[in-house]
């Protein structure tokens, strides 16, 4: 073996081994539209939104989970690709959800649209429309509430949510 094949040899298995030995990279966080995963809340629960685009289209799931005193799921809300869930308290059903989503041709924001079918403790169903505004060079993704069960919202009265981005990349992406 000459010199110069067994130095690039040790020194390929010297970036090996230092590179197992570095702690993982961190999330990638960067401006990349609606696409990407934003989270919100503590250690007591946690929502998660996640976008990714589809051809035109962009698809939205939600996830939310609550825990006990005791660190036990309370609440679980799990949502998938094409805009179905179902929220269990205790294990017990709660609600489906179904959502769309459209982009607002005046304004290029991510508009979406849930219906919310409540079965527990009593029944009654909820028709919502959000508007996603991205903020923060793309850290930040507002949730402003335009209307909800009949009641139009506008301007510094919309109920409002805030999800800081922890990825660019989302868990278990829908097949493209």
């Amino acid at each position: 073996m000459s010199v110069s094949r067994f130095v690039r040899k040790v020194a390929g298995i010297a970036i090996l081994a230092t590179a197992s030995c570095m702690p993982p990279l961190p999330p990638m966080r960067t401006d990349t539209g609606y696409e990407g995963t934003w989270s919100r809340g503590n250690e007591r629960g946690s929502s998660i939104v996640a976008i990714v685009k589809k051809g035109d289209r962009h698809l939205f799931r939600w996830s939310k989970v609550t825990y006990g005193p005791g660190g036990e799921r309370k609440l679980d809300v799990r949502c998938d690709w094409e805009g179905s869930c179902r929220e269990t308290l205790n294990g017990d059903l709660q609600a489906t959800y179904t959502f769309r989503t459209w982009v607002d041709a005046a304004t290029g924001r991510l508009m979406v649209e849930g219906v919310e079918e409540r079965v527990s403790p009593e029944r009654f169903t909820n028709r919502f429309v959000d508007e996603l505004v991205l903020e923060d060079g793309g850290m930040t993704l507002r949730r402003y509430t335009l209307e909800r069960m009949g009641q139009r919202y506008e301007g510094e009265g919309r109920p409002m949510a805030a999800f800081e981005k922890v990825a660019d990349a989302i868990a278990d992406p829908p097949g493209r």
